[in-house]
């Protein structure tokens, strides 16, 4: 359940099919930012908010130790799942889910 939303958001994100997404696709490779202005987000820049909006102190500890690494459609959803349990509702927030414990 949290995977599908997570893949609904990034096709959102990139404007791109929901069913071309893959789990290998990489962030800034094959899913590709356009340009905006110094004062808008793009699409990457939208991708790290979300990462970091649900992300424990503990996860973000592993950030900043580069323990963990999100580039790809697959960490990002599997980010999603592992924060939907530390801190479900700041994902249901960001992903529009409910999740039952």
């Amino acid at each position: 359940m949290i995977r599908d939303h997570a893949l609904c958001r990034l096709a959102e994100i990139f404007k791109v099919p929901l069913e071309s997404l893959r789990p290998f696709h990489r962030f800034d490779v094959d899913l590709k930012s356009s340009f905006v202005s110094d004062f808008r987000r793009n699409e990457l820049d939208k991708v790290s908010d979300d990462i970091h909006d649900v992300a424990d102190k503990h996860i973000m500890k592993e950030f900043a130790s580069d323990k963990t690494v999100i580039g790809t459609v697959e960490d990002y959803c599997n980010h999603m799942i592992r924060c939907g349990k530390l801190n479900p509702k700041e994902v249901e927030r960001l992903l529009g889910v409910k999740i039952e414990n």
